[in-house]
């Protein structure tokens, strides 16, 4: 009997065979390691940052100051958020919807302590803290969220994160506006202030749902609903009890004649509000209930105005002035409201293309370019302004408005010059030079949906540059408890809005002329150059320039009307000029357009 040992070594497998197959080695994601090393990174600046911030308010000032506190932590939530947005592991987003869980508490606690807090004063404010730690702590806790919401996949978790979303914007938009109403006072700096938090996370929510139908079309639709109705009745308040006052007087001249001035804007009003009534009769696409709404406002408004065009007396005592700061405040958050409503849930032409223009710059290295040098010019102003109040505050108490010395100064006009030709330059010469516009203008739309959607995104992203140099103040208060007003900046942005109408809509039509992005901002730029210099002509007499054309030219001197803002003086009739240059360039970059069919 023979016996044979197993062959433990298998043969080779035949010639042309495919290769046996193995099990697979076991691998390592390590696509996450930079991600996760920028979030250490990000963890170690934020703890850094905050252990200085609260060392220098607890304690006597330290080596490092609260500025570079406040500048370390803020760059640890830059790199935190990058990691945020890049890593869905679910360890990682359940850490840091846990943390944005954490900063929503601390900004309600802030918000309701009495303060200051690091204070031994005897009598303390209940909402003191408001500004600046409430609404900051807010804001992380929303930025935090997004990425969390957008990263879980367990929808009990996400769900619950997306109505928090909803409830905290719903209380914190028309909240902010029912307390600022009944209290007029508050709506400057912190009703402001968390009437917009509201709004980002309202915003946040409804890019999570589907805003076409159901609830999330609801929430947008009550939105622009409310946002209306704030602004109809903000201007109603401030227009209405004067006119009614005045009479039949405001319209004529000392002698009891018709003045034929001031008669020309009544009828052009009453003109204004019967059209905003026949156009919401036309537009059968709206719900029977908002058109009833819209034309009986619009009849109404009518009425009044040619009834105090007639009869005298209509309220006995003139009511205390309601335009500044409260009117205006409630009319820009109401056009707000009603704007992102407008964007979130029509579908008309004009609003879709503005929609993609404005996108456009967030998914472009161009806008964020822009956006983050804005915001270093802006820091870097605030910080020379910051050395400038503490040592002017050593010898006496600076006077009021001291926001003028922080917005009219070199840097922030520097920013300016050179913001303008990098938003406006590429938006048409460059979908010229690569065929793009050619393809837009095969779609059903003409020029001026084109161009003004160009024209209404590039201005609301210059005015979304200029918002950190708002946002910069509120530190100012933690920074050493320095009170100031902050009424001047609403006529600031005002007188800032206006001239953004002007220099984006030169910029357009400059980049309407030509194929090359290059040229377009070198002419942008020389004419941001003679609006600067304007300013000198105003208050210099030059011997070959005529009076008459001196004056004129001074009248467009932007940084003129900045001090004026400021002060508190925003003359009506150096709005209208900036806004109709505005207005006079976007018809010419329309026609401009249209000039290339006869090419």
């Amino acid at each position: 009997m023979s016996t044979s040992t197993p062959n433990l070594i298998a043969p080779p497998p035949p010639a042309g065979a495919p290769p046996a197959e193995t099990a697979p080695s076991q691998t390592y994601d390590e696509g996450q390691a930079f991600g996760r090393m920028v979030g250490f990174a990000g963890l170690f600046g934020l703890v850094l940052g905050a252990v200085v911030i609260l060392t220098n308010q607890a304690l006597t000032p330290r080596w490092i100051g609260s500025g570079w506190g406040f500048l370390i932590a803020a760059t640890g939530i830059v790199l935190m958020l990058y990691h945020a947005s890049k890593d869905g592991e679910q360890e990682v987003r359940r850490l840091y919807g846990m943390l944005a869980a954490a900063f929503l508490v601390l900004g309600v606690g802030a918000s309701v302590l009495k303060g200051p807090i690091f204070s031994s004063a005897a009598t303390k404010t209940f909402g003191y803290n408001i500004l600046p730690w409430g609404v900051t702590f807010g804001a992380l806790s929303l930025v935090f969220a997004i990425p969390f919401v957008r990263h879980e996949t367990d929808r009990r978790y996400r769900d619950a994160a997306i109505l928090a979303m909803l409830g905290i914007g719903a209380l914190l938009a028309i909240g902010s506006i029912v307390v600022g109403l009944a209290k007029p006072d508050t709506l400057v700096g912190p009703g402001v202030a968390l009437a917009l938090l509201g709004l980002a996370f309202l915003c946040a929510y409804m890019t999570q749902v589907d805003t076409s139908e159901g609830i999330g079309y609801q929430v947008a639709f009550l939105l622009g609903a409310v946002g209306a109705a704030v602004a109809a009745w903000a201007f109603a308040r401030s227009a209405f009890p004067p006119v009614l006052v005045e009479g039949p007087n405001a319209i004529r001249k000392v002698t009891g004649e018709i003045d034929l001035w001031k008669l020309i804007p009544r009828l052009v009003s009453i003109a204004i509000f019967l059209g905003v009534a026949v156009l919401a009769y036309r537009a059968k696409s709206l719900q029977g209930w908002v058109r009833a709404a819209i034309i009986a406002t619009g009849l109404g408004a009518a009425a009044l105005f040619a009834l105090a065009s007639v009869k005298a007396n209509l309220i006995a005592t003139s009511p205390a002035p309601y335009l500044v700061p409260t009117g205006v405040i409630l009319m820009g958050l109401g056009l707000l409201y009603l704007g992102v409503a407008l964007a979130i849930c029509s579908d008309n032409q004009f609003v879709t293309l503005t929609r993609r223009e404005l996108a456009a710059f967030f998914l472009s290295p161009v806008g964020f370019l822009v956006l983050a040098g804005m915001a270093a010019i802006e820091w870097l102003g605030y910080v020379f302004f910051i050395a400038e109040v503490q040592a002017v505050s050593r010898q006496r108490p600076m006077d009021e408005p001291i926001v003028s010395q922080y917005f009219v100064a070199l840097i922030p006009v520097i920013g300016l010059l050179l913001e303008v030709p990098a938003l406006t330059m590429r938006l048409v010469a460059e979908e010229k030079r690569t065929g793009s516009l050619e393809v837009l203008m095969t779609a059903p739309v003409n020029e001026w949906p084109v161009i003004g959607s160009k024209f209404l995104a590039t201005w609301l992203f210059f005015m979304l540059t200029w918002v950190p140099c708002g946002l910069y103040l509120i530190a100012l208060r933690a920074e050493g408890g320095v009170p100031f007003d902050y009424r001047p900046m609403l006529s600031f942005y005002i007188a800032l809005g206006a001239q953004g109408l002007a220099f984006v809509g030169l910029g357009l039509l400059f980049s309407t002329l030509t194929r090359n992005q290059i040229i377009a901002a070198v002419l942008t730029f020389a004419v941001m150059i003679l609006f600067l210099a304007t300013y000198l002509v105003r208050f210099q007499a030059i011997p070959f320039v005529p009076p008459l054309l001196q004056t004129l030219l001074g009248k467009l001197s932007f940084i003129h009307m900045w001090q004026e803002s400021l002060g508190g003086r925003l003359p009506l009739r150096d709005v209208l000029v900036f806004a109709s240059i505005g207005v006079f360039s976007l018809f010419l970059s329309v026609k401009v357009l249209e000039a290339r069919k006869w090419s």
